[in-house]
């Protein structure tokens, strides 16, 4: 009987490992999908230095340097840089956005302080 007894006892942890095992990596994967969703996004709060774009150089050609979006510098943005702008918000690049993220086309293009 004891054997027995034992026999459960151990089948019973094994089967408790494997739940917690399943639950763990499934948070994690969870975890994972919503980081992903900042994935391409650069994020700028009040005093950082401001965000940077691709600008002319002056002869042609491009470089990258900072640039003066007109937007709220009391709170924090995501941004990507855009041509000489910068595009507020979070990108998604896959068919299905999840929540609070946008297709890079659909960011709305912030104009830079002066340009309105």
């Amino acid at each position: 009987m004891a054997a027995a007894a034992m026999d459960v006892t151990h089948n019973l942890r094994k089967i408790t490992t494997g739940v917690l095992v399943s639950g763990g990596v499934a948070v994690a994967s969870l975890g994972l999908a919503t980081g992903t969703a900042h994935a391409g996004a650069y994020r700028w709060c009040p005093g950082d230095p401001p965000p940077f774009a691709s600008l002319p150089d002056g002869r042609g050609g491009r470089r990258n340097g900072p640039v003066n979006p007109a937007w709220d510098t009391t709170v924090c943005h995501d941004w990507i840089p855009s041509s000489d702008h910068v595009r507020e918000g979070i990108p998604c690049y896959s068919l299905v956005c999840p929540p609070g993220t946008m297709r890079e086309d659909q960011m709305p293009i912030v104009p830079n302080v002066g340009q309105g």
